[in-house]
């Protein structure tokens, strides 16, 4: 496969999910901001927003001042953050269109179509009372085109491409997630184990679509910080845990390995990174310190891609 069609499909993958993932931050705001704020409650859960998105500087550049509204508006259709999902669906689309043979004409069209209506939307007014039905939208197109990469792709080298995009994605996302509910939106170490600790977990799950799924993993016991980081970061049953990631970027670079014959940098890093998780516990976890232990783990899922870049996109790696 070319490098230029390989960068094309991981990148088109890898909007595709950041899309769900703005939509699903959006969520954990609008579903925090309808909890009364008091003096002693969590920071502001829209700026806290910005901070996981890592756009806080490209928002506070065009409107100087944090407001819901334009927050909102930010995230869903401005065209001046390349983060938008508005643009994210477009450059999806945008990559895929320059590899059209390389892809099935249903994932085409559901890609194609989801913009188009995503774009009729975007052209009418924004009202924040219409954010829930958005976010909804939003969710569904984004299954909807996963779905049909599932169901209709060759499983090839293109399919590892297209689902490596999704996982790296994913992992970076679940990590921000985490991270903006434990070090940002709670005001100290007070509060951990709260009340609005606790509600701010469950929160947090629902807007992942994950909420059901730990009520069956732990019962109906208390939500609590421990069970959520055994959930999210060390359960190979939750489709959005780190290590359920990693596996599957794991998995996929050993595909093309042994597709294309040749040892790659990428893959010994995740496969380290693998191992390791094999080996963790939600009590290590928090012993190492889960704010630091996150930022070490983008970091380090940085480097393994800046490898996978530099073979198959740049062929910089012999």
């Amino acid at each position: 496969m070319l490098s230029r069609t390989a960068e094309n499909l991981f990148w088109a993958a890898r909007y595709i999910e950041r899309a769900d993932s703005i939509a699903r931050l959006l969520e954990v705001g609008y579903r925090i901001s309808l909890i009364p704020n008091t003096q002693s409650g969590y920071n502001n859960e829209w700026e806290s927003i910005l901070q996981t998105s890592d756009i806080k500087d490209e928002y506070l550049f065009h409107y100087k001042e944090l407001k819901k509204n334009k927050i909102e508006f930010f995230l869903l259709f401005d065209t001046k953050n390349d983060s938008s999902i508005i643009k994210c669906i477009e450059k999806a689309r945008e990559n895929i269109r320059m590899v059209r043979t390389a892809v099935t004409l249903e994932v085409w069209n559901s890609i194609n179509s989801s913009f188009q209506e995503l774009e009729k939307i975007s052209e009418k007014k924004y009202l924040s009372r219409e954010l829930p039905t958005i976010i909804d939208f939003v969710k569904k197109q984004v299954n909807l085109i996963r779905g049909t990469i599932l169901n209709t792709q060759l499983i090839n080298d293109g399919y590892d491409f297209l689902i490596l995009g999704t996982y790296f994605e994913r992992a970076d996302f679940t990590a921000r997630i985490i991270d903006v509910k434990y070090f940002i939106l709670l005001p100290s170490a007070n509060y951990v184990g709260s009340q609005i600790d606790n509600f701010q977990w469950s929160l947090m799950l629902r807007s992942i679509s994950s909420y059901r799924a730990f009520k069956w993993a732990y019962g109906n016991n208390e939500i609590d910080s421990k069970k959520i980081i055994d959930f999210l970061i060390l359960n190979m049953m939750c489709p959005r845990s780190l290590i359920f990631s990693i596996e599957k970027i794991d998995h996929h670079l050993k595909r093309l390995k042994k597709f294309y014959k040749q040892k790659t940098s990428a893959e010994s890093g995740i496969s380290s990174m693998h191992k390791k998780f094999q080996k963790l516990s939600a009590q290590k976890v928090l012993k190492f310190g889960l704010h630091d232990f996150l930022k070490k783990f983008i970091y380090d899922l940085s480097s393994v891609y800046k490898n996978l870049e530099k073979k198959y996109f740049l062929g910089a790696e012999k």
